[in-house]
């Protein structure tokens, strides 16, 4: 009784919310009450106001799924407090598992619109147990998941979710059906080969099996060749998921997106360049706007070029704008967020972000960024290609140390020859000394090489403790970016004499360039250099980046020797200096 009257409180307080009585319902609300067939996760037809006039005449036992009803009509009116309202009443009267992963779904539907892609998947994980949701319900779940992990970037994780998602879409002739194929074929003719034969290889199924085998014939071949492969696929894989799209020629769109890189011949008339151009980034897109200009003129660059300023707005809309406009290739935009948001979406033109982003494996977009990572790996590798095998690594305790060190490790164990690799982190100069000691009264380290991440004051001062307190033993320095802040001065480098600085050649070299830069540009934050050499270094780049791909053939620029590197990765190849 009392469970009885906990139900009756929440109807009489939602009836109150709702403001409809019975005699207000429409014939189709009628209607759709009398025959039962609505769920919580039937398709939103009506808006919210329809569903609400209904909860008030219906069962108490279809309270629960009215309400994830309701809530899912607001949530695609945009209404998002509303729908959290009802989401809330949801969850309150939810006495079972498989009403509490109803309520996770829903809640899951709202946090993805709503871009809060981690925890989406967080109350994706809190279902239960699929085996007793219905077809629809496991549906609505695969689709949030995967779209979710595209987001991400996680593109093989989307992949797979897409794939499992077919077995819960039973009327192969219903859009949703035709829609999922084209999401597995976007996906896949998005990769390149060695990506797309690396899932072959993993293939658990015969239908992974013909979507990679459909994706491997399309990235690979001539258009001419479409037809002849189709028909010799479908030979293969008579009943597959995907034969949808090629009995009513919908790959066609893909296709031409998958071979955008074959109409680049480095003359590109028009570039669109998405940055900050207002608000607290403002900054660092001047500044790479600089370096473009620079570069225009020194190369004598004829391509007409566009820039948009997608500070405080919608990312993919301003880059949708941009190829409307006539944009042959787009560089940018600058945060993760925004990369994110347009690179999952989907692009239509050769994009060079600026800004690193995982998991992505694709021919027509390319990622420029000076990462941390790298950072590391360029004293990796200059560390292990001078022969040294005992590495001490001094780092400082941060995000960024931490990403070095990462960065790092992964490059010096690709190796087949490392040796032992010693790691120390520090946050104040009492560490720096404590580290130093434990590190060199260790019998067993031997260390023959020593890579400092810190400024030029906290390099010169563990270099000096080193060599004051443990003289013995043949081993070498090693500095990198943030150890230059482009100017060192003659008192600092005096006790820098003899490391090795690995950076930027235009960090390390002074020239006219940077001292006119230095001149027209506020200088005091290091990364406004850095911006400028990656606006120089990106539309240097774009009529040459289609022969980096297909023959490896590498660029020089102001931030380093480039190539591109897996997953469409632009790689800068640090410069080393012995200072003297």
């Amino acid at each position: 009784m009392k469970l009885n009257l906990k139900l009756s409180v929440f109807a009489l307080m939602f009836s109150v919310l709702t403001g409809c009585a019975t005699s207000n319902l429409s014939d189709s609300a009628k209607e759709a009450l009398e025959s039962g067939t609505l769920s919580a996760f039937s398709p939103i037809t009506h808006s919210s106001d329809w569903y609400k006039s209904i909860i008030d005449n219906a069962a108490e036992k279809d309270h629960l799924d009215y309400s994830i009803l309701i809530a899912r009509s607001y949530i695609k009116e945009r209404n998002f407090e509303k729908a959290k309202i009802w989401l809330e009443h949801a969850k309150k009267i939810s006495l079972t598992q498989l009403q509490e992963s109803k309520v996770h779904i829903a809640y899951a539907s709202l946090m993805y619109e709503q871009e809060n892609y981690t925890g989406a998947l967080s109350e994706l994980k809190k279902v239960n147990s699929l085996l007793s949701l219905s077809n629809r319900e496991c549906a609505n779940y695969y689709v949030i998941l995967a779209n979710t992990q595209k987001r991400l970037g996680n593109i093989e994780e989307a992949y797979h979710r897409y794939v499992a998602l077919n077995h819960y879409l039973t009327d192969r002739s219903s859009d949703a059906f035709k829609k999922n194929q084209e999401q597995i074929i976007s996906i896949l003719l998005s990769q390149n080969l060695s990506t797309l034969h690396d899932l072959k290889n993993k293939a658990s199924s015969q239908d992974e099996l013909g979507y990679l085998d459909f994706a491997i014939n399309h990235v690979s071949s001539d258009p001419s060749q479409y037809a002849a492969l189709d028909a010799a696929w479908l030979n293969r894989y008579p009943d597959h998921p995907a034969r949808i799209l090629i009995d009513s020629g919908t790959p066609d769109k893909f296709r031409s997106n998958s071979n955008i890189m074959a109409n680049l011949n480095g003359n590109i008339s028009q570039i669109a360049v998405l940055m900050p151009l207002s608000g607290k980034l403002a900054g660092y897109g001047d500044a790479f706007r600089h370096g473009i200009m620079m570069a225009q003129r020194e190369q004598g660059l004829t391509s007409s070029i566009k820039y948009y300023d997608v500070n405080g707005t919608d990312a993919k809309a301003v880059y949708d704008q941009a190829v409307n406009d006539g944009a042959q290739f787009v560089i940018g935009p600058l945060t993760k967020d925004d990369v994110s948001k347009i690179i999952t979406s989907g692009i239509t033109v050769p994009t060079l972000a600026i800004n690193s982003f995982d998991y992505v494996s694709s021919n027509n977009a390319f990622f420029f960024a000076i990462t941390p990572e790298n950072e590391g790996a360029q004293a990796a590798q200059k560390i292990f290609n001078d022969g040294k095998r005992t590495p001490l690594l001094m780092i400082p305790d941060t995000e960024k140390g931490n990403r070095i060190i990462t960065g790092f490790q992964q490059k010096w164990f690709e190796n087949n020859e490392y040796g032992k690799l010693t790691i120390k982190r520090f946050k104040n100069k009492n560490e720096v000394t404590k580290a130093i000691q434990d590190s060199f009264e260790d019998s067993t380290s031997n260390i023959d090489a020593v890579y400092i991440c810190g400024t030029a004051m906290e390099a010169s001062m563990i270099k000096s403790q080193i060599q004051v307190n443990y003289p013995s033993g043949d081993r070498s320095f090693y500095i990198t970016g943030n150890s230059n802040p482009g100017n060192l001065k003659a008192p600092v480098t005096k006790n820098m004499k003899g490391m090795y600085l690995g950076d930027m050649p235009w960090l390390i070299e002074d020239s006219e360039l940077k001292q006119t830069i230095k001149e027209s540009l506020d200088t005091s934050n290091m990364n406004t250099l850095i911006f400028f050499a990656l606006g120089y270094d990106s539309i240097t780049i774009v009529p040459h980046i289609k022969s980096m791909v297909d023959n490896n053939i590498p660029v020089n620029g102001l931030t380093g020797r480039l190539t591109v590197g897996r997953n469409g990765k632009v790689v800068n190849e640090s410069y080393w200096v012995e200072i003297n």
